[in-house]
């Protein structure tokens, strides 16, 4: 190993250790003004990782439904069609959680 790379391994090794702390402390910093703003107002961009289409069918499985068809993927939510007990239902799905945000009764199944 040359110098620099013992160098830069020890830089970046005082740099790891050194944020390991650091989200329990800016945990202790944090300070809002309003519902989905920054402390200036500004409204924060949501992080949202999708979930998978299979990923949506088993979060809406394990809410008692069966038979679901993914219909229209649209802003961060998702049609699905789905039956439970001697119903069909149209529900409108978050992407991000997989949390069932509207249901619509469309007809006996």
């Amino acid at each position: 190993m040359t110098p620099s790379s013992i160098l830069r391994a020890a830089i970046l090794g005082i740099a790891l250790s050194a944020s390991a702390g650091l989200p329990a402390a800016a945990a202790s910093l944090q300070f809002q003004f309003g519902p989905g703003t920054d402390g200036f107002g500004f409204r924060r961009p949501l992080i949202c990782i999708e979930l998978t289409d299979r990923q949506i069918r088993e979060a809406v499985k394990a809410r008692g439904y069966r038979d679901v068809y993914l219909n229209v993927r649209n802003d961060r939510r998702i049609q699905v069609r789905a039956s439970r007990g001697d119903w069909v239902y149209l529900l409108r799905v978050s992407t991000c959680t997989g949390a069932i945000l509207d249901r619509d009764r469309l007809r006996p199944a």
